[in-house]
């Protein structure tokens, strides 16, 4: 009886920290973690670009790909155009996947105009055409983003090393530990199966990791 009540009680924490990692590590965040990365560790981009263009970079990317997309799915969930935040089917996912591919290639639009170095407009890119690609799958099947974001991050990191030569193996070693973490929580949520998770995490990171290579 105590043992039963125990493996319970465990499995209500697994559940309720696979919901915490889910939120934490939302795809819409990727974006903002990746230049929080790149800005922000010991490399060329962080040593010569001002505080204040960090700040700039930092906060329109956050409004842009986190803020604006939520607020969209939020009209959406008062509409009752979705029954929820999590989108669990794929009719849901559709418009507010499309909306933020717009608000993501807007924002390439933005950054490829005010002559940011390549790096950035790479990283957005990346997730805009991920995102679009995501949105033509699940037409069909289902594709977890989470993996897609945290991949995207992990492909842009390795485009970084083999581009610039810049020492974050222990970084991108740090994004390969979170990315098994927030499979894990993807898997344990039942959100998706394990072709999804891989899949979604094998798109993210080819895609920021060929547009690093050959951009």
């Amino acid at each position: 009886m105590d043992t039963a009540i125990s493996n319970s009680t465990l499995g209500a924490i697994e559940l309720k920290l696979a919901k915490i990692i889910s939120i934490i590590f939302h795809p819409l965040l990727m974006p903002t973690y990746g230049f929080l990365i790149i800005l922000y560790t010991k490399n060329y981009f962080s040593t010569f670009t001002p505080t204040n263009l960090k700040l700039v970079i930092l906060s329109v990317t956050f409004i842009f790909t986190f803020v604006l997309p939520a607020i969209n799915a939020l009209i959406l969930l008062k509409m009752g155009r979705i029954k929820s935040l999590e989108m669990k089917t794929n009719n849901e996912r559709i418009t507010p996947y499309g909306s933020a591919t717009v608000y993501y290639f807007a924002l390439y639009y933005l950054f490829y105009n005010a002559g940011f170095p390549s790096v950035f407009k790479v990283v957005v890119l990346g997730a805009a055409i991920s995102i679009l690609i995501i949105l033509v799958i699940n037409f069909k099947w289902k594709i977890s983003a989470h993996t897609a974001g945290i991949g995207g991050i992990a492909g842009a990191i390795t485009g970084l090393i083999y581009r610039l030569q810049i020492d974050v193996h222990f970084i991108l070693m740090l994004v390969l530990f979170i990315a098994g973490i927030v499979g894990y929580a993807r898997l344990k949520l039942n959100a998706h199966t394990p072709s999804q998770i891989y899949l979604g995490f094998f798109l993210g990171l080819s895609v920021e990791l060929l547009l690093m290579i050959f951009y």
